[in-house]
C-alpha cells in the first residue's frame, strides 16, 4: 500500500469515527477494518457520477447499517454534491442522513430492518438490473445503457440468516451475473474458541450455489483491487469473503473494551494523531487533490461514453420509457374504472375477479412486476399476459419464488426500489412470515402491494386446521400501509383504482368464495373505507359492519332479523385505515353513538374493538380451528347462521 493509499484510508476511517463520535454509539472496528474496502471500490471500480448521486446507471452499493458511518464518509471523500456537513448530520432526529438503513437517507438505495434484509433486497435490485438491460436488448442487442452491478457489503451474521440463503438460491437459479456479495470475515477474535462456533465453511457454501468465489485480505489493497476486477468480468454472480482483522489500527485492539463501545475523547485524539488528522471532520487537501487527479479520468470516461448512449438511445421509443421510467419513476396508469362493466348476474370465486382486474391494471405498464411463493394456480396472481421470469426469459413478468417465503418480501422490496410496481401473491397464513418487509416497504415509502389470498378457515388448503386468525388484526396494527379486504369485484375495481394513483404499500386480502356481486357495493365508495350497503328501512335498530365474503352473510343476516322486528343497517368496511382518514362528521353519520354496533368477520376481534363497544358485539374467533368440512368449522366456531342469530339476539335483549 502507498503512503497516499495509506493516508486516504485513514482520512475514511476517522471520518467515519468522527460520525460514530459524534453521536456516541457506532461499531468502531468494523469501520476500522472494512475502510480498504470502500476505498478500492470507490477509488477503482465503482461506476458512478461525482456530480449526480442519482446517475441511473451507478453500481448499486447496498450495505449493513453498521457499515453506514463509513458509507456516508466515503460519499464525502469521493462525491463532490455530498460533503462533511452532511456527515455531521449523521443520526441526528430528522437528518437526511439516518443512522439506520432507510430510501430516505441520502444515497442509501434501500434500508433493512434484520440481518440478511441486505442480502434480499440487493438480490431484488440486481434482479431489476437483469430485467431493464434485457427489455433494452430486446429492442438493441449491442446497447448497454443499463449495465450497473448490484455490491452488497454484509457480515457473517448477515448470511447466517434464512433470508440470505433462500435469496442467494435464487440469484443463483436466474444466474445474476451482476451480483456481487462482499462478507466481511472477522479475522481475529479476543475468544477463538467462540469465533469457531460461529464461523462456518463459506467458500464450499458458495461454490455449491454455483458462484464465483473469491477469499481475500482485506488489509491489502492490491489483494482487493485484484478481486473485485475478478467479479466485474465474471459471467456468474460473485461472492467475495474478505479475512480482515476487526478494529485494526484502534486503541481498542489491546484493551478490554468491546469494538462498539463509543471511543473515549483521549481515544479519538490519540487516532487523530496517529492518522495525522488534527481536525474533527477533516479532509486533508493533499488525498483530495490524489482523488481528484485519479479518479476523474476513470469516470469521466464512463460517464462521457453513457450519456452519448443515452442520447442515441432517445431514439428508440421503448428505450426512451425505461430511461424515463429509471428518472421519473412510474408513469400515469390511467386505469379508468368506470369503463369496466359487471351485469348484475357476475358471480365468481373472488381470487378469480381479483386476477381480472388486477391484469387489466398491470397491462397498463411493463413495469408491473408480479410474484408469488406457491404455484400461482392457487393464489391467481399471475400477469397473463406473461411468462414466468427465467435465466432463458429475463423479461417474464411473474416471479416464482417457490418456497423462498422469507426471502420474496426482500426482493419485492429491491424491485420497487428502483421504481417497480410491485404485487406479491401468498396465503395470509404466510403474512407473519413477510411483516418485515411490510414493514420496510412502509418504512421506505416503496409501496409493494401483497396480495393475500385464502384469507380464513373456510378457504385454507384442504380446511387443514392451520389457518389464519391473527393476521388481519396484526396487519391492521402496522403504521402507514392501507389494508384492504373487498367484498365482491365491485369493490376490486376500487382497490384497484386506489392502487394505481398513489404509492402506498398496501395489503389486499381475498377469499376464494364464490361471490356475486352484491347489491349496494360500489366501486367508487371504496375511498371512504366504509360505506352502507344496506340502509335501515325505517327506525335503525342495530349496525352490522362486515368485510370481505362475511358482507353477503351480514346481509342475509339483516334479511333473516328483519322478521323479528329488528331493523338493520349492513356497513361493509375495506379498508379501516381509509375510513380512519374521514372526516368525524362523515363517521358520527355512519356509525351513530347511540346505535348497537356489530362486527362480523372470520378473524381475531382485537382490531374491532375501537368501534364495537360490547365484547359479545364481536362475531369473529379467537382459536385455533381443527380438520373438517367448512359446515363443522362454522358450527365449531359458532359462525353458522343462525348461531349468529341467536347471539346478535340475545345481545340486544340484555340492552
Amino acid at each position: 500500500m502507498s503512503k497516499i493509499e495509506n493516508s486516504i484510508i485513514n482520512n475514511l476511517k476517522m471520518l467515519a469515527l468522527d460520525a460514530i463520535f459524534a453521536k456516541g454509539n457506532g461499531d468502531v472496528g468494523l469501520s476500522l477494518s472494512a475502510a480498504p474496502i470502500f476505498y478500492t471500490l470507490f477509488m477503482h471500480h465503482l461506476q458512478f457520477s461525482q456530480d449526480n448521486m442519482k446517475y441511473l446507471n451507478r453500481d448499486r452499493l447496498i450495505v449493513n447499517d453498521r457499515l453506514l458511518p463509513l458509507l456516508y464518509s466515503s460519499y464525502a471523500l469521493f462525491y463532490k454534491e455530498y460533503n462533511v456537513d452532511n456527515l455531521k448530520e449523521y443520526s441526528k432526529f430528522s437528518s437526511p442522513t439516518k443512522g439506520f438503513n432507510s430510501k430516505k437517507s441520502i444515497g442509501v438505495e434501500i434500508g433493512s430492518l434484520n440481518d440478511g434484509d441486505i442480502v434480499a433486497t440487493s438480490a431484488g435490485i440486481a434482479l431489476g438490473e437483469n430485467y431493464l438491460e434485457s427489455l433494452i436488448k430486446i429492442e438493441n442487442n449491442k446497447c448497454d445503457l443499463i449495465n450497473f452491478k448490484t455490491i452488497c457489503i454484509c457480515t457473517e451474521e448477515d448470511i447466517m440468516s434464512g433470508i440470505s440463503y433462500e435469496a442467494l438460491s435464487f440469484v443463483s437459479n436466474l444466474v445474476l451475473n451482476k451480483y456481487i456479495l462482499i462478507i466481511i470475515k472477522d479475522g481475529i477474535s479476543k475468544d477463538s474458541s467462540t469465533k469457531e462456533v460461529f464461523s462456518e465453511n463459506l467458500i464450499d457454501r458458495f461454490i455449491s450455489l454455483k458462484f464465483n468465489v473469491e477469499e481475500v485480505n482485506g488489509d491489502s489493497v492490491g489483494s482487493l483491487r485484484d478481486v473485485f476486477e475478478s467479479a466485474y468480468k465474471s459471467k456468474k454472480p460473485t461472492a467475495i469473503i474478505v479475512d480482515t482483522t476487526y478494529g485494526i489500527g484502534s486503541s481498542h485492539e489491546n484493551t478490554n473494551k468491546d469494538f462498539n463501545e463509543p471511543l473515549s475523547l483521549e481515544e479519538m485524539n490519540a487516532l487523530r494523531n496517529q492518522y495525522k488528522l488534527n481536525e474533527t471532520f477533516e479532509i486533508k487537501e493533499e488525498n483530495r487533490l490524489e482523488i481528484e487527479k485519479n479518479i476523474t479520468k476513470r469516470l469521466n470516461k464512463i460517464m462521457t461514453y453513457w450519456q452519448n448512449l443515452k442520447n442515441e438511445s432517445l431514439k428508440d421509443i421503448k428505450i426512451k420509457e425505461i430511461i424515463n421510467f429509471l428518472t421519473n419513476g412510474m408513469s400515469s396508469l390511467n386505469f379508468k374504472p368506470e369503463n369496466i362493466k359487471i351485469g348484475s348476474e357476475y358471480e365468481e370465486n373472488l381470487l378469480k375477479s381479483n386476477n381480472k382486474i388486477f391484469n387489466i391494471l398491470a397491462n397498463k405498464s411493463p413495469f408491473i412486476l408480479c410474484g408469488s411463493n406457491d404455484n400461482f394456480y392457487y393464489t391467481l396472481s399471475s400477469i397473463k399476459s406473461s411468462d414466468i421470469m427465467s435465466k432463458e426469459n429475463p423479461t417474464g413478468r411473474n416471479i416464482l419464488f417457490g418456497g423462498r417465503t422469507l426471502a420474496m418480501g426482500g426482493i419485492a422490496c429491491g424491485l420497487a426500489s428502483l421504481g417497480f410496481k410491485m404485487f406479491i401473491g401468498t396465503p395470509l397464513q404466510n403474512a407473519n412470515m413477510l411483516m418485515p418487509f411490510i414493514k420496510l416497504s412502509s418504512m421506505n415509502d416503496l409501496g409493494v402491494n401483497f396480495i393475500f389470498t385464502n384469507d380464513t378457515f373456510m378457504n385454507t388448503y384442504e380446511n387443514k386446521g392451520i389457518c389464519p386468525v391473527d393476521e388481519i388484526s396484526n396487519l391492521r396494527n402496522i403504521p402507514d400501509i392501507i389494508n384492504f379486504r373487498p367484498a365482491d369485484i365491485n369493490e376490486i375495481i376500487g382497490v384497484y383504482d386506489i392502487i394505481s394513483s398513489h404509492n402506498k404499500t398496501c395489503t389486499i386480502i381475498l377469499s376464494n368464495q364464490k361471490t356475486p356481486k352484491l347489491l349496494g357495493t360500489n366501486s367508487k365508495y371504496v375511498l371512504a373505507g366504509a360505506y352502507r350497503v344496506k340502509k335501515e328501512s325505517e327506525n335503525l335498530n342495530a349496525i352490522l359492519i362486515a368485510t370481505g365474503s362475511e358482507v353477503l352473510l351480514a346481509l342475509k343476516i339483516a334479511s333473516e332479523l328483519a322478521s323479528y322486528g329488528i331493523d338493520f343497517r349492513v356497513i361493509s368496511m375495506p379498508s379501516r385505515e381509509l375510513y380512519e382518514m374521514q372526516k368525524e362528521k362523515y363517521q358520527n353519520i355512519l356509525l351513530p353513538e347511540a346505535v348497537p354496533v356489530f362486527a362480523l368477520e372470520f378473524a381475531s376481534s382485537s382490531s374491532w374493538f375501537p368501534y364495537v363497544k360490547e365484547k359479545n358485539h364481536i362475531l369473529g374467533i379467537n382459536s385455533f380451528g381443527d380438520a373438517g368440512t367448512k359446515e363443522e368449522l362454522l358450527n365449531y366456531y359458532g359462525l353458522d347462521i343462525d348461531s349468529i342469530k341467536v347471539k346478535i339476539l340475545a345481545a340486544l335483549k340484555n340492552k
